[in-house]
């Protein structure tokens, strides 16, 4: 008589009930999990078409600045050819010099002020980290 009497309904149904919450918990993980995630893929999007428009508004006016001084130094050295050519010519390698050092500067700085890539995402995830804590 070592055999066990059948589970009773109320404890199958109890049985039942806490697997139906453990998958219920598990699929809710999942879905904040997913949410999580799509905002990430949200965020990593936005943050490259940022860049991508940056760097060609860049590129284009650097080259219509680069021109427009290439055009003047030209004018500058003609105008200087007969009296004072290499003047105008150092003239101009100097202010090329100052020039890339300005807009360097200015690109270091726009990086430094950067937001980070996925800041959003990970304020989230704090947020879900503190509620799960039961911290308001």
């Amino acid at each position: 008589m070592d055999e066990r009497a059948p589970a009773t309904d109320t404890e199958a149904m109890e049985s039942g009930s806490h697997i139906g919450a453990i998958r219920g918990l598990f699929a809710a993980g999942l879905d904040a999990l997913r949410t999580r995630l799509d905002l990430a893929s949200v965020e990593v999007e936005i943050y490259l078409l940022r860049v991508v428009q940056m760097l060609m508004w860049a590129l284009a006016a650097l080259a219509c600045a680069l021109l427009a001084l290439v055009f003047g130094l030209v004018s500058v050295v003609v105008a200087l050819w007969d009296s004072h050519r290499m003047a105008g010519l150092l003239g101009g390698t100097l202010l090329f010099v100052v020039l890339a050092v300005v807009f360097g500067a200015i690109g270091a700085r726009t990086l430094r002020k950067r937001p980070s890539l996925l800041d959003g995402t990970l304020e989230q995830l704090e947020h879900d980290h503190r509620n799960a804590k039961g911290i308001p």
